[in-house]
């Protein structure tokens, strides 16, 4: 280590470890590497409303302390963190695992928690995307999505996937026992009654955070320009990937069948009443490990249409994106507004009744506490 990297080192402002302690018996410690903020701001606030990782995160800490070990929480980038000797459970949401794997002890039990697909098949996705929108349109964006590479599937002795088949099926070449715990819901509605499904089938809803051709706006945005009797609102913040933005600011700003409804509070009375008026969520994603986005608004009544890649189980409500191209896009949106008022409220019902019994907070903690019991029962 050279002198600058040591006077920096010295100089580095320290990250924050959150630490909680069992109530008894201290059976060692569960060092988990995912997000600090929920312990010190709350999982209630409005900004832990946007997203399931505060809520999941406490549950899991909760969880592993309900078996009684002490658990170390730090931030997925914190990369000075190194767990103690006594660590006997090592919980990563991607790149810490494979850092601490050397220090680890033989009999520490080592967890990947994807809350993604692969990265390599993450990866490739958001690429081939970009090559097809340079096909299209004569211009390369710049990644908004990519991961560094990680060998966090490698080096564990146990996968925790949020996702469906599709995620599982990206980590199966590690050979490690995978099991799902399903994706939570930071939100949660009461069942709108009176809606009118003869007009809301017309309507479409894109809801998403960062990495618009990632997930898929791309697709849906050059597929309703195409489709003008099809009308379609757009949730969220396309201005903030410039390069995107310019792109597609026609469509985004003066297509009369598109609305930009900027970021959305999902808790808010917009957008409930979104919901009210919109039958489906439209969401062809290139790779996901559990489209919550998705998941959210099937909690307030909506269909979804998704990619196979966004991991979200359809059953037999939902409509399949066959492919990740915008003929395939169109024809989804077109095949589901061909249905009947009457068949759009029974599959709109049937999603929500699905979500409600798959998707919430209590069940993803019964189902964390049973995996975090089952991985430490032997220790």
């Amino acid at each position: 280590m050279s002198l600058t990297q040591k006077i920096r080192k010295v100089l580095k402002k320290p990250r924050r470890v959150i630490t909680l302690k069992p109530e008894g018996r201290n059976r060692g410690v569960v060092a988990l590497s995912y997000i600090t903020w929920p312990f010190v701001d709350g999982i209630d606030i409005p900004k832990a409303m946007g997203h399931t990782n505060p809520f999941e995160c406490v549950t899991m800490a909760e969880s592993f302390r309900n078996e009684g070990f002490e658990v170390q929480v730090v931030d997925h980038d914190n990369f000075d963190y190194e767990p103690p000797a006594n660590c006997r459970v090592a919980v990563d949401i991607h790149s810490n695992l494979e850092r601490w794997h050397p220090h680890l002890p033989a009999d520490c039990v080592r967890v990947l928690h994807a809350t993604g697909s692969h990265w390599l098949g993450w990866n490739h996705a958001e690429l081939t995307r970009l090559c097809a929108i340079r096909d299209r349109k004569g211009i390369a964006l710049i990644p908004r999505r990519n991961v560094p590479p990680s060998r966090g599937s490698e080096v564990a002795n146990q996968i925790s996937i949020l996702g469906n088949q599709y995620t599982i099926d990206s980590f199966k070449f590690a050979g490690k026992p995978i099991t799902r715990v399903p994706l939570s819901s930071a939100v949660e509605h009461q069942w709108l009654e009176g809606r009118d499904f003869e007009q809301s089938r017309r309507k479409f809803l894109w809801l998403g955070s960062y990495g618009m051709v990632h997930k898929g706006l791309d697709l849906t945005l050059d597929a309703f320009a195409d489709m003008p009797d099809l009308e379609l609102t757009v949730c969220g913040r396309p201005e903030k990937e410039d390069d995107f933005y310019r792109l597609y600011h026609r469509e985004l700003r003066e297509l009369p069948n598109i609305r930009h409804a900027g970021w959305m509070d999902m808790t808010s009375p917009a957008f409930v009443e979104i919901a009210r008026t919109h039958a489906a969520i439209i969401y062809p994603s290139s790779a996901e490990g559990g489209a919550g986005s998705v998941l959210h608004a099937m909690h307030a009544g909506m269909v979804p249409i998704t990619t196979w890649e966004s991991s979200v189980d359809l059953g037999d409500f939902g409509v399949a994106i066959a492919r990740g191209d915008v003929d395939s896009v169109k024809a989804a949106a077109r095949a589901f507004a061909s249905l009947s008022a009457e068949e759009v409220a029974q599959r709109a019902r049937a999603s929500y009744d699905h979500v409600r019994s798959s998707h919430t907070r209590p069940l993803f903690a019964t189902n964390y506490r049973a995996f975090a019991h089952k991985i430490t029962a032997a220790l």
